[in-house]
């Protein structure tokens, strides 16, 4: 695309995510890499301080081009699985080696994965204002196994929607899961923008 669409980023809701990720396919590494995008290997790195076998397959989800599995991979992890709402963003990331399952679904229906078998996921940049509401969560949970672990991250619009946060603060208060790492730090440096890091085990 010749317009910068980092700033719209969060101008889309559920129902156009494809539309608007299809057309930011074109230019997303560039865009985010040349703001210095330091939220994957945050996020990487929060999840391997808990984990205690890095073959374990860790759920990618919303992968995108696969910048999230570079930064996973770069930690140590083995085996990855990725999964996206675009196929455009799909293609990039099938272009790399990183994903021993890349598979493209409707963010209406989720992902085909049984539910309560998971160990480890990530969602790195992933839930945001508009496309990808709280309610999210719950479907990672879902796909959780007991103990498993779930590595996210919230960025500074997120953030400033106190809902996100109530909904973790759900979590770790009922208990259904337990808050295992909460960082505040850089998300995309060069335009000024910072994100949490977070770390759940579930219940």
């Amino acid at each position: 695309m010749a317009d910068n669409v980092l700033n719209r980023e969060y101008d889309h809701g559920r129902d156009d995510a494809r539309d608007f990720y299809r057309k930011w396919s074109e230019t997303y590494d560039s865009e985010v890499s040349s703001n210095g995008y330091a939220t994957p290997k945050r996020c990487a790195k929060a999840l391997s301080k808990f984990v205690s076998e890095f073959n374990t397959p860790v759920l990618d989800y919303a992968c995108s081009p696969g910048l999230s599995g570079e930064a996973l991979r770069e930690e140590g992890f083995t085996t990855l699985n990725g999964y996206d709402i675009s196929k455009e963003m799909q293609a990039l990331a099938d272009e790399k080696p990183i994903y021993s399952v890349l598979k493209c679904f409707n963010p209406d229906e989720g992902p085909e994965i049984a539910t309560g078998i998971l160990h480890a996921i990530s969602a790195i940049g992933v839930i945001n204002v508009g496309a990808v509401p709280p309610s999210s969560n719950d479907l990672m949970f879902d796909l959780l196994a007991p103990a498993g672990l779930f590595a996210f991250t919230f960025n500074g619009h997120v953030l400033a929607n106190p809902t996100f946060e109530a909904k973790v603060k759900q979590y770790t208060v009922s208990p259904r899961a337990e808050l295992l790492f909460m960082e505040y730090s850089n998300n995309l440096p060069a335009a000024g923008l910072k994100s949490n890091v977070d770390a759940l085990k579930k219940a």
